[in-house]
């Protein structure tokens, strides 16, 4: 086919355009500054080992080799420019730390042996031999001299296999296998020397780095984000306060602290990538650096014995892939953590071919588990305070306004739902006789008005507030009243219990914890506001009636479960049925030994066909998890799963109450 005369191009159809076709030679340099990924790799840095017996270490020697060996042994060495190493300076080091911490370490390349073991037991977490000064100062200066060779245009972005790591290390202490903190003085040494005012450090080891949080808790211009394990602040280094989400700097550096703090091991691709889209990318892009340096721990890698998360090459590749479009491109890693000598590799390998901008392998998809998905949600609660470019989950009242103009909405509902079950049913407000729980329940409890005198069947319904259809302001995330509704499948309950001729305890529990010590807290305070209805308002007519125990709600099962087990003894002799809707993935409570033959004989536990407990389906269950049905239907909300399963969980309990011998006093 002839090209036509005067088009801009011509397409021959003989060319070879398929994606393996040799791509063009890239430009060695923009603008006057090189195209080119640099490193900093020196094998000296392997003479800091533990010489005090054990050879088990996790900080090993031979990380650093196993990174350098894999990148080039993939071929990527060839294709980068070779920083050379060399010592930081007295000088360097003081950006940080102190005269005295600088002399103190300085002063382990002369001790004995019996000295070296005296001074790291001073530490936390921390071994010395004589090199330990000497690489020390290698790892810190390598890193600095990669970084100017970023910053004067030498090379694009660079990638440090360095060790001793860094980040634990405070201005007058070391700590966490860290005796200089590497990344936070190439941050003062960028400031310094080469007038870049705006530094973003992301640290994505597992460990929190205390350290370098330390160094600029107080600083505006230096951006400090920290993605590690808390597990309630007990995860190394295991300060509550320093790691929390609600620790965001001092004084002029408010809001440059940002923690993103996860609750426990398991977190892995989808987990750090919804970090980056929700929280770490849009404050970068506001905050737009002048450089950026990466705490490149490995230790959340999967494999990792100590961190226990499930981070693939793959994603650490997405993750430097997307931190490339900050500040020019001038991004440099350095490593810290990360003790799996496997996994480093293929991690650090990953990184490096990312800033090669070679392909990055495709992620599965993105669906973050629970438990990160409420951490971020605390994280934007707090840091949206500091930053525009998140959107608040919460508009925390003014303290000009008056204490009287403040309506909780959970008393607003109260109000409503008093309303609608007296006009409805004539139901009554039930007194309570703990004064502790009295105000914070006294709204919550409603009974038919004849429930102390006669012998119908009584249902104790434990339930929450509903399930919300809300639509908010996009800039504010404050909700359009116009737009709301509170959507009641209890109420339909409440009908049903009524409406066949039973006696009703209505108890709404106007909380939605979201943290596991809330749920925890609340598990307590509705178990014994259960027993004080149960003592002064059950136990007397029990044996009169038929008793039907029905909880609606993860912690609300919990919390009836609680009661139970308390009360094994009474439970077994009053109750005829149980019926539990924990919703959703929520784990099923179990009850006492004692009480497990009674509670799988009397019991339905209604979960979701595709709930993980069907998971292990081919392994015993427990019957101290009582009578497991399907609902017949996949996970879906909790308001959704009520509707459905309506007809059938009444259905589940007259045909388990026709089933029973009559009472004695029914006879």
């Amino acid at each position: 086919m002839a090209a036509v005369s005067g088009a801009p191009f011509a397409f021959n159809p003989d060319q070879d355009v398929t994606p393996n076709a040799t791509p063009l030679p890239q430009p060695t340099q923009v603008d006057g500054r090189s195209t080119r990924t640099g490193y900093i790799y020196d094998p000296r840095m392997r003479l800091h080992n533990n010489v005090h017996g054990d050879d088990g270490h996790p900080e090993d020697p031979r990380r650093i080799w196993k990174i350098f060996d894999a990148i080039q042994a993939a071929g990527c060495t060839k294709r980068m420019v070779r920083i050379r190493s060399r010592e930081a300076t007295v000088e360097e080091l003081s950006l940080i730390h102190t005269e005295d911490h600088i002399s103190r370490i300085a002063g382990t390349s002369e001790m004995s042996l019996s000295d070296l073991f005296a001074v790291a037991e001073s530490y936390n977490s921390i071994y010395l031999n004589n090199s330990s000064s000497y690489c020390a100062r290698l790892s810190c200066g390598s890193l600095l001299e990669l970084c100017n060779a970023v910053a004067t245009g030498q090379i694009l972005n660079g990638v440090a296999i360095i060790r001793p790591p860094g980040h634990h290390a405070e201005p007058d202490e070391a700590g966490g296998f860290c005796l200089y903190n590497n990344v936070a003085i190439a941050a003062r040494y960028l400031q310094k020397n080469h007038g870049l005012k705006k530094i973003f450090i992301l640290d994505w080891d597992v460990h929190h780095g205390n350290g370098t949080q330390k160094a600029f808790i107080d600083d505006p211009n230096v951006v400090y984000c920290s993605i590690h394990r808390y597990d309630k602040g007990t995860f190394f280094p295991g300060d509550p306060v320093a790691a929390a989400y609600t620790t965001v700097g001092e004084g002029a550096g408010r809001g440059k602290n940002i923690n993103i703090p996860w609750p426990c091991p398991g977190m892995g691709d989808s987990e750090y990538i919804y970090a980056f889209h929700k929280i770490i990318m849009p404050i970068v892009y506001e905050f737009v650096p002048d450089f950026v340096l990466v705490s490149a721990g490995f230790d959340a890698a999967k494999g990792d014995p100590i961190g226990e998360n499930l981070v693939t090459p793959a994603a650490y590749g997405h993750m430097t892939h997307m931190l490339k479009s900050l500040a020019g491109g001038k991004i440099v890693l350095a490593l810290e953590g990360g003790y799996n000598l496997n996994s480093i590799a293929v991690s650090g390998l990953a990184c490096t071919k990312a800033l090669l901008s070679d392909p990055i392998e495709a992620l599965q998809p993105v669906i973050p588990n629970a438990a990160c998905v409420q951490t971020i949600h605390q994280v934007i609660e707090i840091q949206s305070q500091y930053w525009k470019s998140l959107t608040p989950t919460y508009s925390k009242p003014s303290e000009e306004y008056h204490r009287d103009s403040i309506v909780p909405l959970a008393k607003v509902l109260n109000v409503y739902r008093t309303e609608f079950l007296y006009e409805r049913h004539r139901m009554i407000k039930l007194p309570l006789s703990n004064p502790n729980y009295e105000a914070e329940f006294m709204d919550s409890v409603h009974s038919t008005p004849d429930m102390c005198f006669t012998d119908k069947p009584l249902y104790i319904f434990v339930h929450g507030l509903g399930h919300f259809q809300t639509r908010a302001l996009g800039n504010s995330n404050n909700l359009r009243i116009d737009k709301c509704a509170l959507i009641d499948t209890v109420a339909q309950y409440v009908d049903g219990i009524i409406g066949s001729d039973n006696e009703l305890i209505d108890i709404m529990i106007p909380h939605s914890p979201a943290t596991d010590d809330d749920k925890e807290l609340l598990k307590e305070r509705v178990a014994a506001l259960l027993a004080d209805i149960w003592d002064n308002y059950v136990s007397p007519t029990g044996l009169k009636r038929r008793i039907v125990l029905l909880a609606v709600g993860g912690t609300i099962c919990q919390s009836m479960v609680a009661f139970m087990n308390e009360r094994q003894k009474e439970v077994a002799l009053f109750v005829s049925c149980i019926v539990l809707i924990p919703g959703e993935d929520e784990t099923i409570p179990l009850v006492t030994k004692r009480l497990s033959k009674w509670y799988m004989e009397h019991s339905f536990v209604v979960v979701a066909d595709d709930h993980p407990i069907w998971e292990r389906i081919h392994e015993p269950i427990t019957a101290r998890v009582g009578n497991v049905v399907r609902s017949g239907k996949p996970m879906s909300p909790l308001s959704d799963q009520l509707l459905y399963l309506y007809p059938i969980t009444f259905v589940q309990i007259e045909d388990k109450l026709k089933s029973l011998p009559p009472l004695p006093s029914l006879q």
